[in-house]
């Protein structure tokens, strides 16, 4: 009895005091065809997967951008929509694109100096990529106009699970859920511990969005707040957080949403 009352007080310390609720004032909703809805941008610019293209799409224009020779899509960067990185894991490859979706560089890791499996990336300052290598489990600063490769960081000590990043940081959350910072400069700091989730997204240092059991949270780290977000539709599992404004898309309808703090 007393081991339970101390795990409900860690927790109680953790994760902060009694959840407070987040409402959602719906915005629009849109019907696009897709299989995997990717993100958007500041320019109401949404970037999704169909039949393995990337589609970019907003109310003036749709684009597409397909690679047949590397396979399928694994993950997209969408720090600057003016230069999109996009991976294929299975050649171990990045592909920039310009805001056109027009090939400008090709990034293969096996062809490299010093070969790199790439395993998380993004992008950063100064025409340069993140890139943490499986291979020695280190985080790498790749620069883009020199193709040098700067490893910034010593192994890590766990596997990553998740992981985001901005010009300055790159941020990961481990498998026990530790949650990191590296600056551009290698410096690596713990920023916490996240709960159990399914899904999660990372917005930066100090706020994190997941889904648990069907249910969005907004986790204020520095805080230690953790504020459960109101169910408008059947299914939560599938979001995408810009600002304060929450992409929730089900069935090839994506509803918009804004964040509002009761």
């Amino acid at each position: 009895m007393k081991s339970k009352i101390g795990w409900f007080i860690l927790l109680f310390c953790i994760y902060g005091h009694a959840q407070n609720d987040i409402s959602l004032k719906f915005k629009d909703s849109i019907a696009m065809d897709f299989t995997s809805f990717l993100g958007s941008d500041n320019f109401e610019t949404y970037y999704f997967k169909n039949n393995n293209a990337l589609i970019k799409q907003n109310t003036s224009q749709k684009l597409q951008y397909k690679n047949v020779s590397l396979g399928t899509i694994e993950s997209i960067c969408l720090t600057n929509p003016l230069q999109l990185v996009v991976f294929y894991k299975d050649f171990n490859s990045l592909i920039l694109l310009d805001n056109q979706l027009n090939e400008t560089l090709k990034i293969d890791g096996n062809l490299l100096e010093i070969p790199l499996k790439i395993e998380a990336f993004g992008l950063a300052s100064q025409n340069k990529l993140w890139i943490y290598d499986d291979f020695l489990q280190k985080i790498n600063l790749f620069d883009l106009k020199n193709n040098e490769i700067k490893v910034i960081s010593t192994p890590l000590n766990s596997k990553i699970k998740n992981y985001s990043s901005d010009y300055n940081y790159f941020y990961w959350i481990d498998e026990k859920y530790n949650f990191y910072s590296i600056s551009f400069f290698g410096t690596i700091k713990k920023l916490g511990v996240i709960p159990a989730y399914d899904k999660i997204q990372i917005m930066n240092a100090n706020k994190i969005l997941y889904s648990k059991d069907n249910t969005l949270f907004y986790f204020d780290i520095q805080k230690k707040e953790n504020h459960k977000i109101e169910k408008v539709i059947n299914s939560s599992d599938n979001f995408f957080c810009n600002n304060n404004e929450i992409s929730i898309f089900n069935e090839k309808i994506i509803y918009n949403y804004f964040m509002i703090f009761i």
